[in-house]
């Protein structure tokens, strides 16, 4: 048991010191608020932007759903210039806005709650819609880890967290943060490759941590 407890403590402290040992940069989200990044990620941008851009039109255009057109994504280093190492691994931070009307969403600043009974009922039915939408995409959801209520920088949010799998890709581990502000909704999502959890976990962690929504509607 002693050895087992080491060993546990050693594996922490390791992905802790790794994390620690990546620098972050602080962004500025316009007419939202700050962010920070580990440097080992780059902002989307150029040619990779464009064909990624493409691609989530002409997906939500065949399948009906829209793409938020106020979204940043920020992706492992190497990808903008399609560099080789860009593609060893997998991991992105989006941060997405919808805008709908005044007093559609709770404000930002209140601090909801949800019984046992009214968190299953929207767990069934945002599993069955995430089922909907990966449907006929060659996205598939493998494990579906359920919902819950948090908190980041005082913001409550909803978060969503599942493993999916496109097509016979390797399995992605995803974060997904909802936040309530007034006329919009807010979206933190973080995901990553789950055989390369040791690298993106802890750093996601900070990430997660860091988000701090300025722009109070």
């Amino acid at each position: 048991k002693m050895k087992i407890l080491i060993l546990i403590f050693t594996i922490f402290l390791s992905n802790l010191c790794f994390a620690k040992t990546i620098e972050f940069e602080n962004y500025k989200v316009v007419n939202l608020g700050y962010i920070s990044i580990s440097k080992n990620m780059e902002i989307q941008a150029g040619k990779y932007k464009k064909i990624s851009e493409a691609y989530q039109k002409e997906i939500g255009k065949r399948f009906g759903y829209e793409i938020s057109s106020d979204r940043t994504v920020f992706q492992q280093k190497g990808l903008n210039d399609f560099e080789k190492s860009g593609f060893s691994s997998y991991a992105r931070v989006i941060v997405e806005t919808d805008i709908s009307n005044y007093g559609d969403y709770e404000k930002l600043t209140t601090h909801y709650t949800a019984t046992q009974n009214e968190l299953k009922l929207l767990d069934r039915e945002l599993k069955k819609e995430m089922q909907s939408i990966f449907s006929g995409t060659g996205l598939k959801l493998i494990s579906w880890q359920g919902i819950s209520i948090t908190k980041i920088n005082g913001r409550t949010a909803l978060k969503v967290s599942y493993i999916r799998q496109l097509n016979n890709n390797p399995y992605v581990w995803v974060d997904m943060y909802q936040f309530q502000n007034n006329d919009r909704l807010h979206r933190l999502t973080l995901s990553y490759r789950l055989s390369d959890e040791k690298i993106w976990k802890p750093l996601f962690s900070q990430v997660s941590k860091s988000f701090f929504i300025t722009n109070v509607r």
